[in-house]
């Protein structure tokens, strides 16, 4: 039954992050992955920002590798990139935590982030 779901959009929206969220949501709802539309659409959005953090965090140890030059603008753009980073975490960090509230009253018991840590 679920299959048979087609989200309508206006014209220019086929690409929004809206519209690529709900299609990855609905693949889940119709493969028996998710028990409603709302459930799939926030284990999409945790997946997304999982994905999101981790790629920060790769940055971040990349940065934080890398041997020190000796100029002091480099020195001082990749501290100020290193605290952004750091700031952009704990933004998705923030996010992860209001998704995974969403998240428990839209999936049932048991299935929240089954497979989605940080």
């Amino acid at each position: 039954m679920s299959e048979g779901i087609v989200l309508l959009r206006r014209r220019g929206e086929e690409r929004s992050a809206i519209a690529r969220v709900d299609a990855a949501a609905v693949e889940l709802l119709a493969s028996g992955q998710a028990t409603t539309l709302q459930a799939a659409r926030a284990e999409v959005i945790l997946a997304d920002l999982c994905e999101q953090r981790e790629h920060m965090a790769a940055l971040l140890a990349d940065l934080r590798g890398r041997a020190p030059i000796g100029e002091a603008q480099i020195g001082e753009a990749n501290a100020n990139l290193i605290t952004a980073i750091n700031k952009g975490i704990v933004q998705i960090d923030l996010f992860v935590a209001q998704a995974r509230a969403y998240a428990e009253e839209a999936i049932p018991a048991g299935q929240v982030g089954d497979q989605i840590d940080l």
